[in-house]
């Protein structure tokens, strides 16, 4: 709806971002507070439907908590294994070079100008060992 979001930009609405627990902030009302903590405890204890969610926000937030004070190193960043997120379009043309690669490693092998060893490397990235080869190449080959 374009009206509204005409109106959003004036309210300079920014919203809670997952460091925030929405769990630990407290009712004004003593008596309310009580209550809700109580409920909240049973529910862990009996693993409701929201005690995993509420588990894991908990985690999440200590998580960012824990960053902000190692100096704002984010955990993502020391791991570069974990891909970037794709888009749907982007994945199927990923896909579909890994196809295209598979096809011309598998004409070479065909032709003769590489071996079963170098084409097991070269699709798996293993070290082209000979039980990869075996148990791989029985797969690759038909």
């Amino acid at each position: 709806m374009p009206e509204l979001k005409s109106h959003l930009g004036k309210l300079n609405f920014t919203p809670a971002g997952p460091e925030v627990d929405i769990y630990a902030i407290p009712y004004k009302d003593h008596v309310r507070e009580k209550a809700r903590q109580l409920r909240l405890a049973a529910e862990i204890e009996a693993g409701g439907k929201n005690a995993k969610r509420i588990k894991a926000e908990r985690r999440a937030t200590e998580r960012s908590r824990n960053a902000e004070a190692s100096g704002g190193k984010k955990e993502n960043s020391s791991n570069p294994s974990k891909k970037k997120k794709r888009g749907r379009q982007q994945q199927i043309f990923d896909e579909w070079d890994d196809l295209a690669k598979e096809e011309r490693l598998h004409k070479k092998l065909k032709q003769g100008k590489i071996t079963k060893k170098e084409y097991n490397r070269q699709m798996y990235g293993g070290s082209g060992s000979e039980d990869e080869t075996e148990s791989v190449g029985s797969d690759a080959m038909p």
